[in-house]
């Protein structure tokens, strides 16, 4: 991941910069150098930190003092778990250098201006472009970062909001509106596939998908051949890629279905409702779903696109924003098995290392 500004701008933390967003407050002592692939970020709207944990030993390393917004939100980390990325709400995204494997040393930040409020992010899979949907703000366009540069290079506008946005493994955008193209015009309330070119460019591809409710969030099955919709009557819409076809539908009986995520290889899928988590067996080559488990949880917040549940890179555990603090399941039963405290969990992530090639695994019936 490049890293070139940072080379170039040293953080020093003496020097009282407005613009520096984040500052290290040290937790426990264990070594950076131990997180290895399992390195987890969790944003905390209660008390306004960013928080980085050991998922291997379910341990907080550091807390991070998060850049004053409405609300600390999303997170995204690089593939290689050199930089990550949050929002909140307030015009600007932090990148966090994450490079030095050394809690003695303070991680250095950057402030990036965007054209929305900046509520979901969604991080290319080569890692160069980082896109963010406003949360449905109306008249605010989507924002392309360059990841190498850190600025935003372009917008794009098709909708008169855009709620969410997410990137397939492919590199497929699917991007969900409520109003459309027009607001006055009546609800539109779906969801639309794009694409993005080296320029940073955001097209539409042309089609379309709709459970007929609000969309809240989007999710791309591993392999990019299929995906869920969530929207805020409890619906879950599964479709198949490309070309947006409805392949399945659930309702959840609950007022939200707030977030989702697949297990490592497509096959499971866990979705965060309002008030629970609900596991479903899913076909990721044709978006078939069969209910697995449910599993009751304390009400949580809900935000447009924010990714509020999350799985282990190896996929043996469950992380779910618990209302205060973040849950830790077991993805085959829904037990819970351990919890970190938080003020209030709001988005949680890790380092993705899948890519195309799982789609042709599928496809042929490999593991």
């Amino acid at each position: 991941m490049p890293r070139q500004w940072f080379q170039n701008h040293p953080y020093n933390l003496n020097a009282g910069l407005s613009c520096t967003a984040l500052v290290l407050m040290i937790g426990v002592s264990v070594p950076l150098a131990g997180f290895a692939a399992s390195m987890g970020m969790v944003s905390d709207n209660g008390s306004g930190v960013v928080h980085i944990f050991n998922a291997d030993l379910d341990v907080v390393t550091a807390k991070l003092e998060a850049h004053p917004g409405k609300a600390v939100g999303d997170c995204v980390l690089a593939s290689d778990e050199q930089l990550g990325f949050t929002s909140s709400n307030s015009g600007v995204i932090t990148f966090v250098d994450l490079a030095t494997r050394n809690l003695q040393s303070v991680p250095r930040s950057k402030l990036v201006a965007i054209s929305n409020v900046g509520v979901d992010l969604a991080l290319s899979p080569d890692d160069a472009f980082l896109v963010m949907a406003g949360g449905g703000a109306l008249q605010q366009p989507l924002s392309v970062v360059d990841t190498a540069l850190q600025e935003e290079i372009a917008t794009a506008g098709p909708f008169a909001d855009h709620s969410s946005v997410e990137f397939c493994d492919n590199g497929t955008i699917l991007v969900t509106t409520t109003h459309g193209k027009h607001y006055g015009s009546g609800p539109d309330n779906a969801l639309y596939d794009a694409t993005i070119d080296g320029e940073g460019m955001i097209s539409l591809q042309g089609h379309r998908l709709s459970s007929g409710a609000q969309p809240n969030n989007v999710t791309c099955a591993p392999g990019s051949m299929s995906g869920v919709l969530l929207d805020r009557e409890g619906g879950l819409s599964s479709f198949t890629l490309p070309g947006l076809e409805m392949a399945d539908y659930v309702s959840l009986d609950s007022s939200i279905a707030v977030a989702a995520v697949f297990s490592p290889n497509g096959k499971q899928l866990f979705v965060r409702t309002r008030d629970s988590v609900k596991a479903f067996h899913f076909n990721p080559v044709t978006g078939t779903m069969r209910p697995d488990w449910k599993q009751p949880l304390a009400a949580t917040s809900t935000f447009y696109g924010v990714d509020q549940i999350a799985i282990h890179p190896n996929g043996n555990k469950l992380y779910v924003d618990g209302g205060a603090p973040m849950l830790i399941l077991d993805p085959r039963t829904g037990s819970q098995t351990g919890a970190i405290n938080f003020g209030d969990t709001t988005g949680i992530c890790f380092a993705s290392s899948r890519g195309p090639q799982v789609g042709a695994q599928l496809a042929s019936g490999q593991p």
